[in-house]
């Protein structure tokens, strides 16, 4: 069996200009999955070796090129509700074969 992909949230991002640089960044992030679930939050599937510094400096909320500020978890359990789809996506995304990302 394959070894889980890491679950990522990013939220609190600080303001809607910083909230667009993100997502912009976001697009650029393949093979890496994300997927929005709110105002400046997202779910990110990247292979299990990333860590939250690596993701924050590819989006924008690190020290390299920061395009604002904002909180980026690491997510080892999760529960809570929401719509089925958004538990479906990251069920099928932990165990999908990303491949190698391009640099940042």
């Amino acid at each position: 069996m394959a070894t889980p992909n890491a679950l990522f949230a990013i939220f609190a991002v600080t303001d809607a200009v910083a909230a667009a640089a993100v997502e912009a960044r976001l697009l650029n992030i393949s093979p890496w999955l994300y997927l929005k679930v709110g105002t400046g939050e997202w779910l990110v599937i990247a292979p299990t070796a990333t860590t939250t510094k690596e993701l924050c400096d590819r989006i924008g909320l690190g020290t390299v090129d920061p395009v604002g500020s904002g909180i980026v978890v690491r997510a080892e359990g999760y529960f809570g509700r929401n719509s089925k789809s958004i538990w479906e996506w990251i069920a099928t995304k932990q165990g999908a074969e990303l491949g190698t990302a391009t640099p940042a």
